[in-house]
């Protein structure tokens, strides 16, 4: 008969055990239904005396059952937006002035633009989304010159990819603004020697 040794090296004891215990043993075990301590308390009835409330679901609350917010107060209309038309029509301008490719585009909006101000001043009067630009006037120009800048150097890099002979100027132009700069700050760089060429 094998024997069976603890890590600690305690022999255990491996003796088969008579059938008949066993099973005695297991209905005992399933027959009883232990203390009555060890099964969950009953739940009290609400002292409001309410019957049993609904469990909250998970998830959104249904609309009915959502805070109800007022609509943020509108800005109140005023009789005349012509000034503010004005600068915004010259914010336009201005930008599509300032990129070579809508350059021709520009005067269009100059050539109407009495026209365009008195349509916008007088839209921003009854339409809230045209209100909110007029108004905005120079405060959205920064978006404005932002991408006029953007695709301008669009435009300067696409030349840039296209032209072989340009990109090589213009590396040759960064690398003497680089050491311009560099030497601004008083860091003396050596000019790499030039390699003889291979015979």
């Amino acid at each position: 008969m094998p024997t069976l040794e603890t890590p600690a090296g305690k022999p255990i004891d491996v003796t088969p055990a008579v059938a008949d215990q066993i099973n005695r043993d297991f209905n005992a075990a399933m027959n009883d239904d232990g203390p009555q301590e060890s099964a969950p308390p009953r739940r009290r009835p609400d002292p409001a005396g309410d019957a049993e409330s609904p469990k909250r679901r998970r998830g959104r609350p249904p609309k009915s059952e959502q805070a109800r917010t007022a609509p943020a107060a509108a800005a109140p209309v005023k009789d005349d937006y012509t000034a503010d038309a004005q600068s915004s029509v010259g914010t336009v301008w201005a930008v599509t002035a300032g990129i070579s490719f809508t350059q021709p585009y520009a005067l269009v909006i100059e050539a109407n633009s009495d026209q365009l101000v008195a349509a916008l001043a007088e839209g921003a009067k009854h339409n809230a989304t045209i209100r909110r630009f007029v108004s905005s006037g120079g405060s959205s120009g920064w978006v404005l010159s932002l991408a006029s800048v953007s695709l301008t150097m669009g435009v300067q890099a696409m030349e840039l990819m296209r032209d072989p002979e340009l990109r090589a100027e213009a590396a040759a132009t960064t690398r003497e603004h680089l050491k311009d700069a560099i030497a601004a700050k008083g860091i003396h760089v050596p000019e790499p020697a030039n390699e003889p060429a291979a015979a």
